[in-house]
């Protein structure tokens, strides 16, 4: 027996789609931008039906007076008008036959008792014609894997964003259409590679839960990230959740807990937080990474989304610096990580690579290293294969285009055995360690304090190997990389026991 689709795969791969509140006025009007950005991910032309009352043509297409007017019932209609409007424009969708709805629309729920009145319209509307739609006070979705495989690089964005992420294995659902989507720019500073992303709003209809369920098989999404203002419902949430995470790592953000935050939350979705030590609780019990910081949410996220998860606690800290290698350990060893002493067997094998006044020991401090396989395969090849470590972080990246232009406008001689395209010395420096990193399963995290600007270090990004900029986050990530594995086994253990 066929196993049914989801409903929400129509949502991410719809046919057609009926767009309301778009014009030609790209700056003015939020709704241009979305239709544009529908129109720029590849949605096929033909297929994608302005309506407007007054014009006739919409950015190139024809744009029709109401739904009824459409040659067909759309696959989604997606409304961005005034809420006033909302409920008479969804009920004309429903006449049409229309089955799924994206309601960017604010002014609902968030805004008091008149808003309330509007959100019980919308939804006895939906239930009337058995329709379901995400919102209202959203943006809707992205979908990077847009009718996939049929189509190669197409997207489905529906965000008035216009900067698309890299396609990738990660998925985000957020009550809030800023996390949803303003993280875009940074996730392609960063290497934050995305399959799918849904604002969800006011979770009307459709709540984090339906998402959640979606996401589970989804093949396309490994790691999932949440931002959570409320749990509608709380133990359905636990359910799945507890289904998801022995598969797929979660990693969450939980808005409420403060008055502050409470009073922030009500004025944006209406939602009514709870206190911040009944989600930590749940958090826990699942298996769920939280944390309340917006940049480290994106590096447990992008972190999980590389697939390789350490046996146990134990970290290797090389450094050609002392400064960082000490406040690397400390924090290592504060977030319940080790730092083994090296055995006298694996300092020997060390010794002829590292420089004669090196400290050959855990942390591993090179002081000037200078010869770059040793740096890149020899070093981390001795330490992995010792097997007295579960993980590596190397603090001694540095690309030599910036040093090569120094010496040049100083006057110096260049050095041409530097002088190879950094794409070859991938291939010579970098992957041969992952093929072992991935069979050891022990992550080597990177850092090139020359940022990510630098060409060497968009590198490592391009080929999807852990990077960063300062060293404090790789310390954190790999903690949270050994707090999921020590869940993981305790999951199998007891589906065994």
């Amino acid at each position: 027996m066929e196993e049914k689709e989801h409903f929400l795969n129509t949502f991410l791969n719809p046919k057609s789609i009926a767009v309301f509140g778009a014009n030609n006025k790209f700056l003015d009007t939020m709704g241009a931008m979305q239709l544009r950005n529908i129109i720029a991910g590849g949605f096929p032309r033909d297929k994608i039906f302005p309506i407007h009352l007054r014009l006739t043509q919409i950015q190139g297409l024809r744009a029709y007076k109401s739904i009824l007017d459409v040659p067909e019932p759309p696959d989604l209609a997606f409304i961005i008008l005034r809420p006033q409007i909302v409920p008479q424009v969804l009920e004309e969708c429903g006449q049409k036959g229309v089955k799924g709805a994206i309601i960017t629309s604010g002014g609902f729920r968030e805004v008091g008792a008149d808003g309330m009145i509007l959100s019980s319209k919308i939804n006895e509307i939906a239930k009337k014609y058995s329709m379901r739609f995400i919102g209202p006070n959203c943006l809707g979705v992205l979908n990077n894997w847009y009718d996939y495989p049929n189509r190669e690089k197409a997207c489905f964005n529906t965000m008035w964003i216009y900067e698309v992420p890299e396609r990738g294995n990660i998925s985000i659902v957020a009550q809030s259409g800023t996390i949803a989507s303003h993280i875009f720019w940074y996730c392609k500073k960063i290497g934050v590679k995305i399959s799918k992303s849904f604002s969800i709003g006011n979770e009307n209809n459709i709540d984090i839960v339906d998402v959640l369920q979606y996401l589970k098989d989804d093949p396309q999404t490994d790691v999932i990230g949440l931002y959570i203002e409320e749990l509608k419902r709380g133990k359905d949430f636990i359910k799945i959740v507890k289904e998801i995470t022995p598969k797929k790592p979660i990693v969450a953000i939980y808005a409420g807990g403060s008055e502050a935050a409470t009073r922030s939350i009500m004025g944006h979705t209406g939602a009514m937080a709870g206190k911040n030590e009944l989600f930590e609780a749940v958090f826990k019990e699942t298996g769920i990474i939280s944390t309340n910081l917006i940049k480290e949410f994106l590096y447990y996220l992008r972190t999980f989304s590389y697939g390789i998860f350490p046996e146990g606690k134990k970290l290797s800290i090389i450094s050609d610096s002392g400064g960082c290698a000490a406040m690397m350990a400390k924090l290592a060893e504060s977030l319940g990580l080790q730092i083994p002493k090296f055995s006298e067997k694996l300092s020997s094998q060390l010794r002829p690579y590292v420089p004669d006044v090196a400290n050959v020991d855990n942390p591993l401090d090179l002081t000037f290293q200078f010869n770059q396989y040793n740096l890149y395969i020899k070093i981390p090849k001795l330490i992995i294969n010792s097997g007295e470590v579960d993980g590596i972080i190397l603090y001694a990246v540095f690309g030599f285009e910036e040093v090569l232009d120094i010496i040049k406008k100083s006057g110096g001689e260049s050095y041409e055995e530097f002088k190879v395209p950094e794409e070859s010395l991938v291939g010579v420096y970098l992957k041969p360690i992952q093929r072992l990193v991935k069979k050891k399963s022990i992550p080597i995290f990177y850092i090139g304090p020359q940022g990510y600007s630098n060409s060497w270090i968009r590198q490592f990004i391009k080929n999807d190997i852990p990077i960063f900029d300062l060293w404090d986050n790789p310390v954190k990530c790999f903690a949270v990389l050994a707090k999921y594995s020590e869940y993981w086994k305790k999951q199998a253990l007891q589906n065994h026991s």
